[in-house]
Order: C-alpha cells, then sequence, then structure tokens
C-alpha cells in the first residue's frame, strides 16, 4: 500500500476535494495554514471528523458562499457553521413539517372553496 492510499484512508476523501477548491479559491491564503505534509494531514483528519454529517450538496452551497463572499478562508468551526446553516435552510423545521400534514378542517376548506368560486364568477 502506498503512502497516499494509506493517508487519505483515515480521513473521508471528499476533504481532498474540499481543500483543493479552498485552494483554488484564497491560494496561498489557505495552502500556507499546511507548510507540510504532516500539518496537512491532520488538518485533512479533523476537517473530516468534523464534517462528516454534512452530505455534498451542502459542501457545494457552503463553498459558493465562500467563493463569492467571503475575502479569507474559513477555519473548521466557521466552515461547520456556514453547513448547519445551509442545511437549516434546506430542512424544515420540525414544527412546519407538523403543521404542513395536519389537514384542513372541512369548515376551513368550504370557507375557502366559496371564496374561490366568487372570485370566479366576479
Amino acid at each position: 500500500m502506498n503512502t497516499h492510499s494509506q493517508t487519505s484512508s483515515t480521513y473521508d476523501l471528499r476533504i481532498d476535494i474540499l481543500f483543493t477548491r479552498l485552494g483554488a479559491i484564497y491560494g496561498q491564503l489557505w495552502w500556507n495554514n499546511y507548510r507540510n505534509e504532516e500539518l496537512l494531514l491532520l488538518a485533512k483528519q479533523e476537517w473530516s471528523e468534523g464534517l462528516k454529517r454534512f452530505d455534498n450538496q451542502i459542501f457545494k452551497d457552503v463553498l459558493v458562499v465562500y467563493r463569492e463572499q467571503k475575502n479569507y478562508p474559513p477555519s473548521l468551526p466557521q466552515f461547520v457553521e456556514s453547513c448547519r446553516a445551509a442545511q437549516a435552510r434546506r430542512v424544515p423545521p420540525p414544527e412546519r413539517m407538523r403543521e404542513e400534514r395536519r389537514p384542513s378542517s372541512l369548515e376551513t376548506a368550504k370557507l375557502h372553496l366559496a371564496a374561490m368560486k366568487q372570485m370566479l364568477k366576479n
């Protein structure tokens, strides 16, 4: 087994793509944080652990925000917070989900139908 496959098996390979994209966005501002292979591997392992609960689409959404709105590269806590925010926008809060499942009363439905019929007549 070569060194790359040994090291990459200790973290989520999506992190390679994430680091490459952040490097492309921020250049030396990003890469100067990881001056040697050991620091880079440790960072990738930590980021992998911190971000494992988020899917690829969340990563993509957050990268767009950083590319278009942020002048400096994120720390891991900043990136996690951005992922949480992106996920919160995507998933409706539990209260809204329950509310949407609750059927309307028959009286309410009749009132709305009557109002629509009246609008169509006019």
